[in-house]
Formats: structure tokens, C-alpha cells, sequence
């Protein structure tokens, strides 16, 4: 199209064209923040995430032993500190379950290791 207008029919049909782009470009834009609005909602940013521990062996591997851990931890807790009121004994009892979350957790790998050269040497 050229720029040029060499009389007012011209310049109309210029206007029209021009309303009409700019027409297009704002559905573009809006449709564009839409989608970058629902990209970054917490369920999405969420799928994704999960996504990606399930797309990567040793991130779902480690997502696992952490789980493990911490579920070991709780039960070490909840076995010391039972129905006890004393906040002394709650105390040691979070303190006991962090310590042996975080061993189970580290542990984990080489008791896998372990049992994998035993059963290649059976």
C-alpha cells in the first residue's frame, strides 16, 4: 500500500485499512495475554513442574528418597514423643525427626547400591 493520498477517497480507504490492522493487532495482544496470564497460574506452573519430576529419572529418584526420608522421620517422632505433653519432649522429638529423615534419605542410595552388588554376586 502506498503512503501517498492524492485525494480524500484515498485518505478514507487508508483510515479503513489502518482500523482494520490496528483491529487485528489488539485481538493478537489480548489472545497473547491470555495465554501468558494462564501460563502462569499456580496449576500450571504446578503441571509443569510435576512434568518435569516425572520427565527426569534422577529428579523423581530423588523426589522418592525425600519422601521416604521424611516419612521415616515422622514415624521416628511420632514413636518417641507418642502422647507426651512435655514441649521438651516435642522439641527432641522434631529435632529426631529431621536427624533421621535427613539419614534415611542419604542412606537410601547406598543401601540400593548394597543390595544391587549383592544380587550380582548371587
Amino acid at each position: 500500500m502506498s503512503t501517498a493520498v492524492s485525494n480524500i477517497t484515498d485518505l478514507e480507504v487508508r483510515i479503513a485499512a489502518l482500523e482494520k490492522k490496528q483491529a487485528m493487532q489488539m485481538t493478537e495482544l489480548k489472545s497473547t495475554a491470555v495465554n501468558i496470564v494462564e501460563s502462569f497460574s499456580p496449576s500450571n506452573m504446578l503441571r509443569g513442574a510435576l512434568k518435569d519430576v516425572v520427565g527426569s529419572p534422577d529428579l523423581r529418584r530423588s523426589a522418592i528418597n525425600t519422601a521416604i526420608g521424611i516419612g521415616a522421620g515422622l514415624v521416628g517422632k511420632k514413636i518417641y514423643v507418642g502422647n507426651s505433653g512435655s514441649i521438651f519432649k516435642k522439641i527432641t522429638g522434631s529435632a529426631l525427626e529431621f536427624l533421621i529423615a535427613n539419614f534415611v534419605r542419604k542412606k537410601i542410595p547406598a543401601m540400593k547400591h548394597k543390595q544391587a552388588s549383592q544380587q550380582g554376586e548371587d
